[in-house]
């Protein structure tokens, strides 16, 4: 079973204030080292950016990873999972994954394919303390609906309305944990003095 990742990184970075795909996590720019965990457990994985960004794609290449670009990028997230999908058709299954969730292990990664390659028709997705998280494994069976979508939900009602899905407890925090906010925009904790 030819299981590949799909990695969505067309967002605008509007409420990071920059492009948050080259803010450093551990050193290096945060795509970089999202596309680093994906690729020590997928052999394929394609990451989605818009047209005409010769840095970030160059920076995909390094990873190792294949560029596709979403002409409609603009028009919501689903446009950009339409692009991911369509250009990786001949796998049997695509897990899709947020450029901004770098926190994800390997480990996870490698047990989400196996529940897939156990249960080949579902979706799966990871959860942890019962809830749900990010990324979500889909069977070719739903490629078209993938393709489909319209707007900036993704795929939250497919999953919701499938009748075969598979939720995989996982001992992960970074399945919930994204980038949203530069840390320097973060409110402070600030403790009363005792």
């Amino acid at each position: 079973m030819r299981i590949a990742a799909i990695v969505l990184a067309a967002g605008a970075s509007e409420r990071f204030g920059s492009d948050k795909r080259l803010h450093p996590i551990d050193g290096q720019p945060m795509l970089l080292r999202t596309l680093s965990v994906y690729r020590q457990a997928f052999e394929e994985v394609a990451t989605v950016i818009r047209p005409d960004q010769p840095a970030i794609a160059e920076l995909v290449r390094a990873a190792g990873c294949r560029v596709v670009e979403a002409a409609d990028a603009t028009q919501g997230q689903s446009r950009s999972l339409a692009a991911g999908v369509q250009a990786m058709r001949d796998a049997d299954a695509l897990f899709v994954a947020l450029a901004d969730m770098p926190f994800v292990k390997a480990e996870t990664l490698r047990e989400l394919t196996a529940a897939l390659r156990d249960h080949p028709e579902h979706i799966v997705r990871p959860t942890r303390n019962d809830r749900p998280g990010n990324p979500v494994g889909f069977p070719a069976r739903l490629f078209d609906a993938l393709t489909g979508l319209q707007g900036d939900t993704g795929a939250r009602e497919l999953v919701a309305n499938d009748s075969q899905v598979t939720l995989l407890p996982v001992d992960d925090a970074g399945i919930h944990r994204d980038v949203d906010v530069p840390p320097e925009a973060r409110p402070r904790t600030v403790r009363a003095a005792r």
